[in-house]
C-alpha cells in the first residue's frame, strides 16, 4: 500500500482511559507501517503530553483537507473532519451519547456485537473490528505465580470505598492474597500500566483492562460497576467479548461467594492462552490492517 496521509480524531486526550489508549495504539501502527500520521484532539491533557515525543504529529490547529482517511473516535469529532477525506468511526460502546453513528460518516467499526446490533437498529451498517493491543508493549516479563498470590483491580470507576472494591478486597483478605488497584478515581497513573499488571497474577477489570492483562499472560476476571461477566477463558471469551468485556453480557450480581469461586479458577496454564487470544483477535496489526482494508475497497458495496 502507498504511503497515506492519516488523521485520527478523538473528543479528548486527557486521561489514561480505553478509547484514548486505542486511538494511540493505532496511531503508533499506522506510524510503524510507514503512513504520515496526524491526530487531532477537543481537549488535551497527560497522555497528550505523553505521546508529543512519539513521532505522531499533534495538531494545535484545525485540520485542512489534506487527508486520505480519517479514523475519528465518537461523533464530537464530525463536524470538523476534512470533507474529500473516507471518513472512518470507531464506535466503543452503546451507553455514551458521542458513541451514537452520525451521517456524513463513510464506514462505521463496532468493537463488538453488541455495538454492531446497536449500529444496526438504528439503520447504520457496520463491521466488528476488535479492540487492538499493543502486543509488543503489552507482554509478560516475568511469569505469574503457580498459586494465586497478587491480584490486580484496574478501574476508572472504582475507589477503595466503592461497595465493589470492598467485596474483592474482603475476599483476598480471606483469602491472603494481596490486592493492588490501579485507576482515575484511585489516583494511580495509568501509563505504567503493563509494571502493574506483570507484577499481579490476575486482573480485574473491563474493557481494555481485560484485553491488557490477557497480553501479558495473566488470568483475568471481567467485573466492574456494571455487573461480573467472570473468568476469562478459551470458551467464555467468545460469549463474553460479545459485550465487550464490560460485565453486561450476564449482569450477575457481585458478592464475595461469587467473587471467591472466580478466584478459584485460576490457571497459571490459562494466562499462555490469553496470550495466544489476543495475539489471535486482538493484535493492533491485524486491527489496522482491517481498518486500512475499508479504504482500500472504499469503491465496493459493502
Amino acid at each position: 500500500m502507498k504511503k497515506l496521509k492519516i488523521l485520527l480524531m478523538t473528543p479528548w486526550m486527557e486521561y489514561f482511559l480505553g478509547a484514548e489508549t486505542h486511538i494511540y495504539s493505532i496511531a503508533k501502527e499506522l506510524l510503524r507501517m510507514g503512513h504520515e500520521v496526524d491526530m487531532y484532539t477537543y481537549l488535551k491533557g497527560a497522555i497528550w503530553k505523553i505521546i508529543e515525543n512519539s513521532g505522531i504529529n499533534l495538531l494545535e490547529d484545525d485540520p485542512k483537507d489534506k487527508y486520505d482517511i480519517v479514523i475519528a473516535n465518537g461523533n464530537p469529532c464530525v463536524a470538523k473532519m476534512p470533507k474529500s477525506a473516507y471518513k472512518i468511526m470507531i464506535c466503543n460502546g452503546i451507553i455514551p451519547p458521542q458513541e451514537y453513528p452520525i451521517h456524513g460518516i463513510d464506514r462505521y467499526i463496532a468493537v463488538s456485537e453488541e455495538v454492531s446490533k446497536e449500529l444496526e437498529t438504528k439503520g447504520y451498517k457496520n463491521i466488528i473490528i476488535r479492540n487492538g493491543i499493543d502486543c509488543d508493549r503489552y507482554l509478560s516479563v516475568n511469569p505469574p505465580n503457580k498459586k494465586l498470590k497478587n491480584v490486580l483491580i484496574i478501574s476508572n470507576k472504582q475507589n477503595p470505598q466503592s461497595a465493589i472494591f470492598q467485596i474483592i478486597a474482603e475476599v483476598c483478605r480471606d483469602m491472603g492474597i494481596k490486592l493492588s488497584a490501579l485507576g482515575l478515581k484511585i489516583g494511580t497513573s495509568q501509563w505504567e500500566v503493563v509494571d502493574f499488571i506483570n507484577q499481579n497474577d490476575l486482573v480485574i477489570s473491563l474493557g481494555r483492562g481485560i484485553l491488557e492483562g490477557m497480553a501479558c499472560e495473566r488470568n483475568v476476571i471481567v467485573c466492574d460497576y456494571q455487573g461480573i461477566d467472570g473468568f476469562i477463558d478459551n470458551k467464555s471469551y467468545l460469549e463474553i467479548r460479545k459485550n465487550n468485556f464490560s460485565g453486561r453480557r450476564y449482569k450477575r450480581l457481585i458478592s464475595k461467594n461469587v467473587v471467591m469461586n472466580e478466584f478459584k479458577k485460576y490457571d497459571t496454564n490459562q494466562g499462555i492462552k490469553n496470550r495466544n487470544i489476543i495475539l489471535q483477535h486482538h493484535n493492533i496489526q491485524k486491527t489496522v490492517q482491517n481498518i486500512l482494508q475499508l479504504y482500500e475497497n472504499r469503491g465496493l458495496n459493502m
